[in-house]
């Protein structure tokens, strides 16, 4: 992985709020920082005792997850990935590539919560 770029302010933000019941969306024009956020994100949660197992973290642009253009598909493929036990973060970059992807966000915060 190539070296990241500290963004504390954002960074921060993210973290002071990991744990409050609400949906975080991250947004900004293109080529930003908002993938490296969240990738830093994610080393703060790994560096902090979250299990690997418990952070489901993908980027919706690679063509691994080419079959998962619409809710449904996205929804199953992720479920089958969070652990019966323990918070889970999620942390989904490019979501847009999936269609109604709101239904299945929403459907992870009922479920998960």
């Amino acid at each position: 992985m190539a070296e990241l770029i500290n963004r504390p302010a954002y960074l921060d933000q993210l973290i002071q709020n990991r744990d409050v019941d609400l949906i975080k969306i991250v947004t900004g024009i293109r080529r930003c920082g908002k993938s490296s956020l969240l990738d830093l994100f994610h080393q703060y949660l790994s560096d902090n005792g979250v299990a690997d197992c418990n952070i489901v973290h993908m980027n919706l642009e690679s063509l691994r997850y080419r079959n998962l253009s619409d809710y449904l598909a996205f929804y199953d493929y992720v479920s089958e990935r969070i652990p019966k036990s323990g918070k889970t973060y999620l942390i989904f970059d490019e979501l847009q590539t999936v269609e109604h992807w709101e239904k299945a966000i929403e459907s992870f915060h009922l479920d998960l919560y």
